[in-house]
């Protein structure tokens, strides 16, 4: 398609939708999960490098907070926590403020691991962007984060189920949303 052509606002979503879906799931999901991760029973899991990429940033960090960061339960980040404890990726202690709390840091093989894989993340990222000249690749991230703020808004506005039908009801399709969205008989059916 070159840039004088115009797509329908449904073959937009439909085509969006399709490339969400292989962001996610295509071949070359796969296959980079693997490049960046591992394979087998070395594997790093995805939650663990987001722990680590949070962890690099300061040295202790409260279960809660990490929770919070990642957008997850607490049970989540404790049995996440637990496997990289016995990888020695990190390490919990008691907090030196309050002995209640716990907090959380990185080790140094966590440190080395989480550098190894962004340089990794960093090289492929960097490959797949050299089908895209300069002014592209800057479009494309504007772009790309414009797309993450959007869902966020939309996450935060759908994530208040008491404030949804008030937030949406100026946005176009809203109507439509409204219909779509199960209501407590559905969600609790499935």
């Amino acid at each position: 398609m070159t840039s004088s052509e115009e797509l329908a606002p449904d073959d937009v979503i439909d085509r969006m939708s399709r490339s969400w879906r292989e962001l996610r799931r295509g071949p070359a999901a796969a296959f980079v999960r693997d490049q960046l991760f591992g394979i087998g029973t070395d594997a790093l899991e995805p939650t663990q490098i987001d722990v680590l990429d949070l962890l690099v940033q300061r040295p202790d960090w409260r279960m809660n907070e990490l929770a919070a960061a990642l957008r997850v339960d607490p049970s989540t980040v404790t049995r996440t926590l637990q496997r990289m404890e016995l990888a020695g990726l990190a390490g919990r202690s008691p907090d030196r403020h309050d002995g209640r709390a716990i907090t959380v840091h990185i080790t140094t093989i966590g440190r080395d691991c989480q550098g190894m894989v962004a340089a990794r993340r960093r090289a492929i990222i960097g490959q797949i962007l050299t089908e895209f000249d300069d002014e592209d690749r800057q479009r494309l991230v504007v772009l790309l984060e414009r797309f993450i703020a959007g869902a966020n808004e939309y996450a935060g506005v759908m994530s208040d189920a008491s404030l949804a039908d008030e937030r949406v009801a100026d946005r176009p399709g809203a109507d439509e949303l409204r219909s779509m969205t199960p209501g407590p008989a559905a969600t609790a059916a499935g």
